[in-house]
């Protein structure tokens, strides 16, 4: 009986390939990649039909946030224009000086007081380096303009309006010992950004209904209460 072939010496496992990062991704882990570190992508397109190469396409792209793009010096110029399109938009109706430049714009107004006619004149507040203006576009007319270099203090107060509600106002006096009282879609904000360009400019404490309301200068006699109204109807007068 012939002897038996020795048995082949037995091949250890070679184990499967296993990736290298957590395969548990989601496509928000995805997306924050792309937009924080980039993708760049190379990409030869070929297509054909029944065999047949018809079209080709190359792409050479690279996506990526915006602050990435920045910082790697890509849409640099497309960046300028933007906010150079920004600043004259931002400016529409104020002519700026030469070298001037606007700092914020927004929606606001001027509180006029007069012997005749006392009230809220609506425009928008244009804040520049140089000057501080309320603009009304139509019909066109400069409600209120001071320069910062007259600005002697700045502080925001408190004012009950006319439906009762609580509005922040910026009264604002000047060296020549003129005051105004300006409204604004965010006070907090333009009060901030006044001081940074004005720093002789005092940041006086918040007054809390120092200016009587919008109503009328009500002052310190003012009173506030509940009434009622006997309304006259065709069918029956009532309260």
């Amino acid at each position: 009986m012939p002897d038996r072939a020795p048995a082949a010496p037995a091949v250890p496992a070679v184990p499967s390939l296993q990736p290298t990062r957590d395969p548990r991704v989601t496509l928000d882990d995805l997306l924050e990649v792309v937009l924080n570190k980039g993708a760049v992508l190379h990409l030869d397109l070929i297509i054909a039909v029944a065999d047949i190469p018809l079209i080709g396409v190359n792409v050479r792209a690279a996506i990526a946030g915006m602050e990435t793009m920045l910082e790697y010096g890509m849409l640099r110029q497309w960046d300028e224009a933007t906010r150079a399109w920004a600043e004259r938009s931002g400016s529409r109706g104020l002519e700026l000086r030469d070298g001037e430049r606007l700092i914020t714009r927004m929606f606001g107004g001027h509180r006029l007081t007069g012997e005749v006619y006392s009230g809220w004149r609506p425009g928008s507040v244009h804040l520049t380096d140089r000057r501080l203006v309320v603009l009304r576009r139509e019909p066109r007319e400069v409600l209120w303009e001071a320069e910062l270099a007259e600005l002697e203090s700045a502080a925001l107060e408190t004012e009950r309006a006319v439906g009762g509600e609580d509005r922040t106002r910026l009264r604002l006096r000047l060296r020549d010992g003129g005051e105004a009282l300006l409204s604004a879609a965010e006070p907090e904000r333009l009060h901030r950004e006044l001081l940074e360009q004005t720093p002789g400019a005092k940041a006086l404490a918040a007054a809390d209904g120092g200016g009587g309301g919008t109503a009328g200068p009500a002052g310190k006699d003012g009173h506030e209460g509940h009434l009622w109204y006997h309304e006259p109807r065709r069918g029956g007068a009532m309260w």
